[in-house]
């Protein structure tokens, strides 16, 4: 697939480094953090369409985490321990209240994997540092972070 240009509206996006986050929302529909990512990761440039607050010295908030659905806790434990006393992990329910454990009903995309929200209670000091740190842990697919510089 060459793609020249990708246009996407994120939810933040951290200033300096230019690395954004998607998926903070509620996914509509048939929408799929992993197809959107791979777009933007194929197209030569970005344009994010961001307004003046979401455009972060500090960042703060949350990052979706995709993760396997079988044995999601354990990856979810595993995260919380990696980020102890800075974020907690929910897992994301498709209807009701977000909690821990995501309720009942716990969204499940249309790749068949969970979604954790890792909601950072301290500034988030580096999106960089996050995703590396995420990528290490066993369970995790994927997650909202963009970033097209090494």
């Amino acid at each position: 697939m060459n793609i020249d240009f990708a246009f996407d509206d994120v939810d933040i996006i951290e200033e300096g480094t230019l690395i954004a986050v998607i998926g903070r929302q509620r996914l509509q529909g048939e929408e799929s953090i992993i197809q959107e990512k791979s777009i933007l990761n194929a197209a030569d440039q970005l344009v994010f369409m961001v307004s003046e607050n979401q455009y972060k010295g500090v960042l703060d908030g949350s990052i979706p985490v995709l993760i396997q659905s079988l044995n999601w806790m354990k990856t979810a434990e595993d995260i919380e321990d990696f980020y102890l006393g800075d974020a907690e992990v929910w897992r994301r329910p498709s209807i009701g209240q977000a909690g821990p454990l995501g309720g009942d009903f716990p969204v499940v995309t249309r790749e068949g994997h969970n979604i954790l929200d890792v909601i950072f209670t301290s500034p988030i000091k580096s999106l960089a540092e996050v995703t590396e740190s995420l990528n290490k842990i066993e369970g995790v697919v994927d997650h909202g972070v963009i970033s097209k510089y090494p």
